[in-house]
């Protein structure tokens, strides 16, 4: 026992010591491991970042699908479409950078809402609107909170738990947008308007001043005859840096593109298969013209009866006089083979006057809550009441339901498709529930009048496209041209030997998802920021085209935009800069008059010239000849000459009405109030622009979307 005891006391450290080493070394080894891992595999989870808060790629995937679900919702067929896709991927990247950057100032600011606020919010005499609307009893038109509570109560029994998270999402809503709220009001309720700047302006609008003038157009200087540089254009980017800074990444191409265009033969086969058809669909009965249109056709029979107006032929009144059964067409027209049989013919209003109470489905709203608050409303018109008075109480249209639903008189094609159909196609007193891209709507016909007539057709419909041996024939040719195009000279020639115009598209961003001159391009530009610089691309095949691009440049974010980049934006200012030097040194000292006989122009007059311009068409648009009209030093002496946009102008003052401003002036207080409401509305758009601008961002949707 001595002896153990002796080890111990005698090897405590070391062993010790040893077991530390021991637990240093295994979490090394673990971070190495990790970070050789990150390595080689890369962090494919991380979207972006901001000012240090990560932004994952999971959560802004959740984000988006909820937007989408939402704009889903709005749409009539229950569809996404690509600008609806669009429209989210963009919405949920900005609300998750706005909600770090403003999430950090509140925090900043101490900015917060209280249970008590929120309670208030949902419950209170001033419950927010969207509560307001969502718990008001259809029977008497009055916010309920007693509903609210009822509601809340009854959650907890929500066993899938979908209702539960749909309260939590829009309660978040309220909780974001009264603290955003909060942190906007700290910032605009200290916007103040000084009185000078009052009178100032006041002062600004009301003189006027007149000039002569003789403005000499640059186009009479060959451009041939001025040389701009590189270094021209560098020293000017160098100059103007703020304005030549890059405040997002993008990247330019240069193109070629081959069109896919129906050839004779796919003409044939689209306009053959109606011809074939035209008997039976002459002889088909009604029960029979049904089936037949459903197979054989790209439009679907419809009930609705068409006006002279909106009958889409070339000759809309052959087809109003045509006898039941009549077969016309086919005909070429919107891209497709057409021919019509008339069914029916009845009279039509020209225009309708109608109320209704909408109910929006929003990020707030589903269309399960939507419809079922306007089947309770529809119900209790049914039961008596009053349609005027429900729509003042819960109508979301802000323009009618202060007038009780009222929308007046309106003509054919004003409302969206579903609400106009409704409208036209009904009867005065018809009260439908119709579902259009801005919710369910409660709709009352009150009036119809100016009826004109109106068929019913059926439409057999074949659209005129390439067929797959077409599309193949484009496709190979590109192919081709992809082989022996392997770099930028090679393009070029390429280019030059199957004889196809190169075209440029520019200031093409990482997320893209339309190029201009290509339209849904999302491929091409996410290629554009993976290739190398004088990159050749692969064949993209677009709608109806077959595109070859090849990577030109790419300015990175916040970094100067290179010559190359800028050189035909700037090349123009400093050409016309140097033609300026050349005119205005030309006529340096010389009279109006000398100078209208010498340019073979003539001696102009303006008056009533204003700070803002006036109205003389010439003057108006130019900003330095303006502040010239005003300048004391050139009453009764030419200028030198003043650059203009498209012209240097020699000027003469004639005369200056300065406004005086009244000490106690009467326009004081409403102009201020005016003057400070706009700044109030910029400030309140500007605020997270500004946030953006300051803050440092990673965004990496270019590569992973």
């Amino acid at each position: 026992m001595s002896v153990i005891q002796k080890i111990r006391n005698k090897y405590i450290g070391f062993v010790i010591g040893a077991i530390v080493v021991a637990l240093v070394g295994f979490l090394v080894m673990d971070a190495m491991q990790s970070n050789v891992s990150n390595m080689f595999s890369g962090d494919n989870s991380k979207l972006g970042e901001v000012n240090g808060t990560r932004i994952d790629f999971k959560d802004y995937t959740a984000k988006r699908e909820q937007y989408e679900q939402n704009l889903k919702s709005r749409n009539k067929d229950g569809i996404i479409t690509e600008e609806n896709r669009t429209q989210a991927q963009t919405a949920a990247w900005d609300d998750m950078v706005n909600d770090i950057l403003m999430g950090s100032e509140m925090e900043k600011l101490g900015i917060d809402l209280t249970d008590k606020e929120l309670v208030d919010m949902l419950m209170g005499p001033y419950a927010e609107q969207s509560v307001k609307q969502s718990f008001t009893d259809p029977q008497t038109g009055v916010f309920n909170p007693e509903k609210v509570k009822e509601f809340l109560n009854q959650l907890p029994q929500d066993k899938t738990g979908a209702r539960r998270e749909e309260w939590k999402n829009f309660e978040d809503g309220l909780i974001r947008s009264r603290k955003m709220q909060k942190y906007n009001d700290l910032i605009t309720k200290g916007i103040y308007v000084p009185k000078f700047m009052v009178d100032l302006t006041q002062k600004w609008n009301e003189s006027k001043a007149s000039i002569s003038y003789v403005n000499v157009p640059y186009s009479t200087i060959s451009d041939s005859t001025i040389k701009i540089s590189d270094e021209d254009v560098k020293a000017y980017i160098d100059k103007h840096q703020k304005m030549f800074t890059a405040q997002e990444a993008f990247a330019n191409i240069e193109y070629v593109s081959f069109d896919i265009i129906p050839t004779r033969e796919d003409t044939g086969a689209s306009l053959g298969s109606l011809i074939t058809l035209r008997d039976t669909f002459m002889k088909a009965s009604d029960a029979a013209l049904e089936s037949l249109v459903a197979n054989n056709s790209e439009e679907t029979l419809s009930d609705n009866y068409l006006t002279e107006a909106e009958i889409k032929m070339p000759n809309p009144a052959e087809v109003l006089s045509a006898e039941n059964g009549t077969v016309i067409g086919p005909l070429f027209m919107q891209d497709a083979y057409r021919m019509v049989k008339v069914l029916d013919k009845k009279s039509k209003p020209d225009s309708v006057k109608a109320s209704h109470v909408l109910i929006k489905i929003d990020e707030k709203r589903n269309e399960d809550q939507a419809k079922t608050i306007i089947d309770s409303l529809e119900a209790a018109v049914k039961g008596g009441a009053n349609l005027a008075a429900i729509a003042t109480a819960s109508s979301e249209d802000p323009g009618s339901g202060s007038k009780g639903g009222d929308l007046g008189y309106f003509g054919q094609g004003q409302m969206v498709p579903e609400f106009n159909d409704a409208c036209f196609n009904g009867q005065v007193g018809d009260l439908t529930v119709v579902k259009t891209q801005f919710g369910y709507h409660l709709i009352k016909v009150t009036d119809q009048k100016s009826f004109k007539p109106a068929v019913k057709l059926a439409i057999m419909a074949k659209s005129l496209l390439p067929s797959t041996t077409t599309t193949s024939a484009v496709y190979a040719k590109a192919n081709q041209f992809v082989a022996n195009a392997k770099d930028a000279a090679a393009f070029n020639a390429e280019a030059k030997k199957v004889k196809m115009d190169k075209r440029i598209a520019e200031y093409i961003t990482g997320t893209a998802q339309e190029i201009t001159g290509l339209g849904k391009a999302r491929e091409i530009s996410r290629w554009a920021f993976g290739a190398k610089i004088g990159e050749v691309s692969p064949v993209f095949n677009l709608e109806n085209k077959c595109v070859i691009a090849i990577l030109s440049s790419r300015q990175e974010k916040d970094a100067l935009m290179s010559v190359k980049t800028v050189k035909p934006q700037v090349e123009s200012m400093l050409r016309n800069e140097k033609k300026a030097k050349i005119i205005a040194d030309k006529y340096k000292g010389k009279t109006l008059e000398q100078i209208a006989a010498a340019s073979a122009s003539q001696v102009k007059m303006a008056d009533s010239i204003t700070y803002a311009g006036g109205t003389n068409p010439e003057i108006s648009t130019e900003p330095k000849v303006i502040g010239g009209a005003f300048n004391k030093n050139l009453m009764n002496k030419v200028s030198e000459g003043i650059q203009g946009n498209q012209a240097v102008y020699f000027i003469k003052v004639n005369n200056i009405n300065e406004a005086t401003i009244p000490k106690d002036n009467p326009m004081m207080n409403m102009m201020r109030q005016q003057m400070a409401s706009q700044v109030t509305q910029s400030a309140a758009q500007m605020i997270p622009y500004i946030l953006k601008q300051k803050s440092k961002m990673v965004d990496n949707r270019a590569k992973m979307m």
